[in-house]
């Protein structure tokens, strides 16, 4: 938010890489983006109905959400944010009990700092009920291992102009000194 925030209003913004991410900030700050189509599979994944019937279920739960959902499931939410603004959110909240909609790999961050709290892991479309299908296979690519390999042996290497590198620097540097 903070950047899109920051960029010139005469300025057309190409927002990637997430169109659901992207629509929610159109709609939160109003400020008209061209959106490109990709998309987090995870929490593309979750199912309005079955949210609204485990909110029925559980009427005393807060409902929190990654802005990378759909807007249908954003609609049922209390409280959008991002990983940490959601973890944050649940550590703070009076509430006891939270229906957490986005990657499941955040449950056991917030059991661990709210162990007399309840998380409710949002559920999925599948009717697989034995389906992990908000855990992301991408992010579980990375390990420990991998990191520590790459570090300790330098590969893989990426090789890059250095023209095209300081081009590439000056925005991420810029990113970062707003975030």
């Amino acid at each position: 938010e903070k950047i899109v925030r920051a960029v010139p209003a005469h300025k057309d913004i190409i927002f990637a890489p997430d169109k659901n991410l992207g629509a929610y900030l159109v709609k939160k700050i109003g400020r008209d983006m061209i959106l490109w189509q990709g998309s987090c599979m995870v929490h593309e994944i979750f199912s309005e109905k079955k949210i609204i019937q485990l909110k029925e279920r559980n009427p005393d739960a807060k409902v929190i959400a990654h802005p990378e959902c759909e807007p249908q499931i954003l609609r049922l939410a209390d409280f959008i944010g991002s990983t940490s603004a959601l973890l944050k959110y649940s550590k703070e909240d009076a509430s006891r009990k939270f229906i957490v909609v986005t990657e499941s790999g955040i449950l056991h961050q917030m059991q661990k700092a709210s162990p007399e709290k309840i998380f409710i892991p949002g559920p999925p479309v599948s009717t697989d009920e034995t389906c992990a299908c908000n855990d992301c296979p991408h992010m579980k690519k990375n390990t420990l291992e991998k990191l520590r390999d790459c570090l300790r042996d330098e590969k893989p290497e990426i090789l890059l102009s250095e023209e095209l590198r300081l081009k590439a620097l000056a925005p991420m540097k810029r990113m970062l000194e707003l975030s």
